[in-house]
């Protein structure tokens, strides 16, 4: 009997929420009000309250939460690509905001080596479809000049870069010298064949 008023005393006081005497209460449950007071302390109705106020909120917060994890997990893995695979977890966890475990586990479950490996792919062929797009003969136009300098600049405003793309960044200098030089000798030759005529 006791088990049962003091259940039903606790959703009394739930169901009032909290605007309710223990007078009230015990002379509901028909218990002394000292009674209800210590089943109040002992149960933690107030705590229990404040929960059943707050659901909504903790909901919305958990969902920013996810928001921000996601955010954090894509950033994490952007930073690891475009440091060619070369940056620790540590690095990783402090400039994406988690730790270093959750760098750890986000690598193994999301395979990040393999999704390295596509993006280094799609990288290098877009570059060779640069390369095949520019032709030697059509350097010596300022167009192509700069272009090849986009192309550079392009590898430059990386923060890191894998030994391919420096590799593709020491061609892209040649390629631009040699535009240049190129550009520079027909200028010469045009003018000279204007001096002449």
């Amino acid at each position: 009997m006791k088990k049962e008023a003091r259940s039903q005393a606790e959703k009394i006081f739930l169901k009032a929420g909290g605007k309710i005497t223990n007078r009230e209460i015990a002379k509901a449950v028909e218990v002394n009000a000292l009674t209800v007071g210590r089943w109040k302390r002992e149960d933690k109705w107030a705590a229990k309250l404040k929960r059943m106020e707050q659901p909504p909120a903790k909901a919305a917060e958990g969902r920013e939460v996810v928001v921000r994890k996601k955010a954090a997990r894509d950033k994490a893995l952007q930073l690891y690509i475009a440091a060619g695979g070369n940056i620790t977890n540590k690095d990783l966890a402090k400039r994406a905001g988690v730790s270093a475990a959750t760098i750890s586990k986000w690598k193994e479950q999301d395979d990040w080596d393999k999704q390295f490996a596509s993006a280094k792919e799609t990288t290098i062929r877009s570059a060779q479809a640069e390369e095949r797009e520019l032709d030697i003969g059509e350097l010596v136009a300022p167009e192509q000049i700069v272009q090849i300098n986009r192309r550079i600049e392009n590898l430059l405003s990386r923060d890191y870069l894998t030994a391919s793309e420096i590799a593709d960044l020491a061609v892209a200098k040649s390629d631009l010298l040699e535009a240049v030089l190129t550009y520079m000798d027909i200028v010469r030759e045009v003018g000279e064949i204007e001096t002449r005529g």
